[in-house]
């Protein structure tokens, strides 16, 4: 169809002239919508090159009579003034603003582009976005982010309200764990599923206390956000100590505040306590969480070890042999959370010495998802080759620290 002809018919549609021009938004270089619309009706033979600026009106028509926005655009102000207010309680850096049009615009809207194309129109809704969008981050001050903004501010012409998405604040880091009997996570209750029972005292927790509890106050408080969740680039046993600044990403939800100081937060955690330190606290991007969780990181451990019998110093050498590829069936402990394979894991090297009668030291580099203790009880043959397994005796592990990590 012609430009010509299309403009023809669209004017028989009863169009405001932003309407109109919307209709060839692709056309010329910055121009507003209502001023294309002002070229459309004064060129009599409308070629694409019409449309340059003629110096029309600097000011919108209202559109209040146009069949298809209804005067829409004459209230950009007031949309404003609602976005602005719905984000009064938050502290955001980057928006995005976003627009939901009553049914009846965007029907008719699609009858527009059934009849007479949409090749060089623009959206109704992507031009409110970017009227109320830019007018909005004038006022506030804050930039656009069409990735992930700090919030994204949905205006709900159909109901007349705000709807915001507030994406979480990410903070990497890395901790060590000093003292045992500390999970990493939160565990709820297995008998009440976290809602509070006379088993757990009525915490909904299985264990009181955790890193991850630890770490998030602070920065709860800071943020002024409502929750947290704790990504950690594998996690120890809570009975293991860990000393090899294991990574993590604290995520919180909902946060108020953007500007908070984590180095500063990291300070007086571990100045207040002695359980776990914080290392490198820094905010960071949304896909830190895939890497971290998906690196594979040797670890060096170090256990203290109790025998079922004695041991000569000469065979120590048979436990400093284990080493290259073992086999390890998924173990007892974890069978029921895990599935029952098995798997192959690399001991680049294992060093043991007798600290006193039937009890050992040992110290071991293995590949990323090893299980330690199997590697020594040997976990009734489910491990092999394991030190119970070349010592002929029972043996266990007492206690356990990753010592490196990577």
């Amino acid at each position: 169809m012609e430009l010509r002809d299309k403009r023809d018919g669209l004017l028989e549609l009863d169009l405001c002239d932003r309407c109109l021009g919307r209709q060839f938004a692709m056309l010329g270089h910055g121009l507003e919508n209502y001023e294309r619309g002002v070229i459309a009706r004064a060129v009599e033979d409308l070629k694409e090159d019409s449309f340059v600026d003629r110096d029309p009106s600097e000011t919108a028509p209202s559109g209040e009579d146009c069949s298809l926005c209804n005067g829409l655009f004459e209230d950009l102000e007031q949309y404003v003034d609602q976005v602005i207010q719905a984000l009064e309680p938050y502290e955001i850096r980057t928006l995005l603003v976003g627009t939901r049009l009553p049914e009846e615009i965007e029907r008719a809207e699609k009858e527009i582009w059934e009849d007479f194309g949409k090749k060089r129109a623009e959206p109704t809704k992507t031009e409110l976005n970017r009227l109320v969008g830019r007018k909005v981050q004038n006022k506030m001050g804050v930039e656009a982010d069409f990735e992930r903004p700090d919030v994204n501010a949905i205006l709900d012409l159909e109901n007349d309200r705000v709807e915001l998405q507030v994406n979480t604040s990410l903070f990497y880091g890395k901790y060590n764990k000093y003292e045992r009997g500390i999970p990493q996570t939160i565990w709820h209750c297995k008998e009440c599923g976290g809602r509070g029972c006379e088993k757990c005292d009525y915490t909904g927790k299985k264990y009181q206390e955790s890193v991850q509890e630890i770490i998030q106050k602070r920065f709860l408080e800071a943020a002024d956000a409502e929750e947290a969740t704790f990504h950690g680039a594998g996690r120890e046993d809570i009975d293991a100590r860990c000393f090899g600044r294991r990574e993590f990403v604290l995520e919180l939800h909902h946060p108020r505040k953007r500007s908070i100081a984590p180095r500063r937060i990291q300070e007086k955690l571990n100045e207040s306590q002695s359980r776990v330190e914080l290392f490198g606290m820094d905010e960071t991007y949304k896909d830190r969480v895939a890497e971290i969780k998906e690196k594979k990181a040797d670890k060096t451990y170090r256990a203290v070890v109790r025998l079922s019998g004695d041991i000569t110093e000469a065979r120590t050498g048979e436990i400093t042999a284990i080493r290259g590829t073992i086999r390890q069936r998924t173990p007892q402990r974890v069978v029921h959370r895990r599935a029952d394979r098995v798997r192959e894991r690399e001991v680049y090297w294992i060093h043991a010495e007798e600290l006193c009668r039937g009890v050992l030291d040992i110290t071991v580099k293995a590949e990323a998802g090893t299980y330690i203790k199997e590697l020594i009880s040997g976990d009734d043959g489910r491990t092999t080759p394991s030190v119970a397994g070349r010592l002929g005796c029972e043996a266990r592990c007492e206690k356990l620290d990753v010592l490196d990590i990577g």
